[in-house]
């Protein structure tokens, strides 16, 4: 589902650099379950169903049942069972962190979802509006934002140089794109219709508001929304940028042919945000998000716009109805470095699934997963 820069270049060209080490396929499957109880045998088969590809390695699947957390986690070939502590990348889950964030900002009173977004940024931006209809806070946060889907036209040529970079080289091209020069090429921006009236999926939106959450609070967005996860939830090892001591502790994303693909961050503003975990803190940021007594969450959670096909957005969460009528609230994820993530609310039931894979096999399996999962677990 992600889209911008980050899936137009590093999704498909990072192929290039795609050649290291086949990973062992070898069938045999380990893990942490303790197989006890229905539910340990519910996710077994779930889960050995999932690794039967030759391209899945590791799998995290974490459940919440009638509040209870249930963390289980697998590994298909030579090596061990990774930790619990061992961090994923969550693609465009990192979107609704986000989210989190501008809900705190409008309760701490630093903003209105209704402003237009002209008068957080720095300096005119005439081109900002359409037929008089200025860009708004919470355009940016649920895709209605007219906004150019990347911040920037490339063309085939450069897109073509970038492709023959090295990753160290690949690093710099994200990191050499600041807050300031999406400022620069917002210049640039045209509107295609009136803001807040169209739905289109829109990571450079997401930066947009990034940019501008880091101008009302004066820190980066690193610092605010590390620091709003370790004091208002317990989260501790969530962060958009890894240290390279805990890059050491990211898993080795794949391919869709089940190579491994090299670590390269979008540190800057190119694209959309990233967002790096680990399945413990994932269960707590789903208990946090089923906790109907905090307000942060809840206003991230309140619907905000609704699609033609009858799918509502709040603050960048998406909330809809499973076939059988079951309400439910979540995000999904999938980035340049091969990982693949979903995150299912279903506060109804005080439930939720989320499923961690290194692995670029698409959203679709994942979905399969997670729909055999819920047909018994509900």
């Amino acid at each position: 589902m992600k889209t911008g820069l980050k899936i137009l270049i590093a999704l498909i060209f990072l192929s290039h650099y795609c050649n290291g080490q086949q990973v062992d396929t070898a069938s045999l499957i380990k893990s942490n379950n303790p197989l006890k109880t229905p539910l340990d045998s519910l996710v077994q088969q779930a889960a050995e169903h999932y690794l039967q590809s030759p391209v899945t390695f590791d799998l995290s699947i974490g459940i919440i049942q009638n509040g209870q957390p249930h963390q289980y986690t697998y590994h298909r070939g030579a090596g061990a069972v990774p930790q619990n502590t061992q961090f994923y990348g969550l693609g465009s889950i990192a979107k609704t962190f986000v989210g989190v964030m501008l809900a705190q900002a409008v309760l701490d009173r630093k903003m209105q979802l209704t402003d237009d977004i002209r008068k957080y940024l720095p300096g005119s931006y005439p081109n900002l509006q359409y037929q008089g209809h200025p860009v708004r806070v919470v355009d940016l946060a649920n895709h209605t934002s007219a906004l150019p889907v990347m911040s920037r036209a490339y063309d085939d040529k450069y897109l073509d140089s970038v492709t023959k970079l090295k990753p160290s080289a690949f690093r710099d091209f994200y990191s050499s794109y600041t807050a300031d020069s999406l400022f620069r090429d917002m210049h640039q921006f045209t509107l295609d219709t009136i803001p807040g009236t169209k739905y289109r999926y829109n990571g450079n939106g997401m930066m947009v508001l990034i940019a501008i959450l880091q101008r009302v609070y004066h820190v980066s967005y690193q610092q605010l929304v590390t620091s709003y996860l370790k004091k208002q939830l317990r989260i501790t090892n969530t962060t958009p940028l890894l240290t390279s001591a805990e890059e050491k502790q990211l898993l080795p994303g794949h391919d869709g042919k089940g190579k491994v693909l090299p670590f390269i961050p979008d540190n800057g503003f190119r694209a959309a945000p990233s967002m790096f975990s680990t399945p413990a803190d994932m269960l707590t940021y789903a208990a946090a998000n089923l906790n109907k007594q905090n307000t942060v969450i809840q206003l991230s959670h309140k619907i905000t716009f609704t699609t033609p096909d009858g799918m509502s957005i709040g603050l960048s969460w998406m909330l809809d109805k499973e076939d059988n009528g079951v309400p439910f609230i979540m995000h999904t994820g999938r980035d340049g470095c091969g990982f693949t993530s979903l995150c299912y609310l279903y506060p109804d039931y005080n439930a939720a699934i989320i499923l961690l894979v290194n692995d670029s096999n698409g959203q679709d399996r994942l979905a399969e997963l997670k729909n055999d999962l819920l047909s018994k677990l509900l």
